[in-house]
């Protein structure tokens, strides 16, 4: 992983949520050290598009903060997840399909 991103990068024009950013705070130098790249996805995604890209004032439609990481191997996936719960940031939630931010 670079620090360079094909993409081109829009400044933000607005603030983001507090938990937005909490949230890649934590992921963003656990999932470097990994080299692993990730992206956000879902109404998060769609409103920092929508808000900063196209100026429009989308209301929030969910609370969640979805993100795909790029994992080479299912030790890997473990590892990541375990530095991820070590921060005490995350919650590992018996039953749920992803780890959860406290």
């Amino acid at each position: 992983m670079s620090n360079e991103s094909s993409q081109p990068s829009t400044p933000l024009n607005s603030a983001i949520d507090l938990s937005v950013g909490r949230v890649l705070r934590v992921l963003d130098p656990i999932a470097r050290s990994f080299r692993c790249e990730y992206f956000l996805a879902g109404a998060t995604a769609r409103y920092l598009i929508l808000v900063n890209v196209h100026g429009m004032r989308p209301g929030r439609a969910t609370r969640d903060i979805d993100f795909g990481i790029a994992v080479e191997s299912w030790a890997q996936l473990e590892l990541l997840k375990e530095r991820l719960l070590a921060t005490n940031e995350f919650l590992n939630v018996a039953g749920a399909t992803a780890t959860d931010l406290r």
